[in-house]
């Protein structure tokens, strides 16, 4: 196992592309900003032949393992077990089940979501409704998200901005009497892959299927470049509306979070 750079991008890209909705915030971590940033680190395992079998993403505090075949497991815990910070290991929930006996402690704490992924559809209707928000109007995205109880909480609006001009954001919205009503946005996007996210619909503007239609419409732009859509969803009913509009289940994606630790106690 060593360190990834830029002369391995080739093999993390066979063993990622395969799966990039699973893979998605690694792949996104890579074509932002590549092997040698202060802010990512890369492993990898390779089999006897030189191929790339397993990698560990660190993003920031974030851990997220990938593996298809068996690996050495223990190599990837000894580097989680040698940060002592508060850390999170996130990932794939067979996978982080998998290292958690190896994590010194264990998990603190753990979320869990329902993970859904669309590859291209070619057949859907898109909506004169639906616009691309502008960054323009970020401010107004703000004020639109106070009034939905779900998404009041502070919001920087040069994270917006920054997102955008870097190609990692799109947000579609309806509106009415110049008010946005709806909106449905991407993150993490990719050349090959996106996530679904801030999907939200003003509380009096409920039950009308205004957020199917900001997302198919969504969904209609993406495909058109061939990118697969992934989602997290945690309500039921939320996860029915995406599985009429095309997405399946894939597998549950869980966060979990590691206390920091005292060197003193490691041994």
């Amino acid at each position: 196992m060593r360190k990834l750079n830029q002369s391995d991008h080739e093999n993390v890209m066979k063993l990622l592309s395969k799966k990039p909705a699973e893979n998605l915030f690694t792949l996104w971590g890579i074509e932002s900003y590549g092997y040698e940033a202060d802010i990512q680190t890369l492993w990898g395992q390779f089999d006897s032949s030189g191929d790339l079998i397993a990698l560990l993403c660190k993003f920031k505090n974030k851990y997220t393992p990938y593996w298809e075949t068996e690996c050495n497991i223990q190599k990837f815990a000894d580097i989680i077990n040698k940060d002592t910070n508060e850390k999170e290991v996130n990932g794939i929930e067979r996978l982080t089940k998998e290292i958690e006996p190896f994590i010194t402690d264990g998990y603190d704490k753990h979320e869990s979501y329902y993970y859904a992924k669309c590859d291209p559809i070619h057949d859907l209707n898109h909506s004169a409704s639906v616009r691309c928000l502008s960054k323009e109007e970020i401010p107004q995205l703000i004020s639109f998200y106070q009034e939905v109880p779900e998404f009041k909480r502070e919001y920087n609006p040069e994270s917006f901005i920054d997102q955008m001009n870097n190609g990692w954001s799109r947000i579609f919205v309806i509106e009415e009497d110049n008010k946005l009503i709806s909106s449905a946005s991407t993150v993490c996007e990719t050349s090959v892959a996106a996530m679904v996210s801030g999907v939200c619909t003003l509380p009096k503007k409920k039950g009308k299927g205004l957020a199917s239609i900001c997302i198919e419409h969504l969904m209609y732009n993406l495909f058109q470049e061939n990118k697969t859509l992934s989602l997290f969803y945690d309500n039921p009913e939320a996860g029915r509306i995406y599985k009429r509009l095309g997405f399946k289940d894939i597998e549950k994606w869980t966060i979990n979070f590691c206390k920091e630790r005292n060197n003193q106690n490691d041994n």
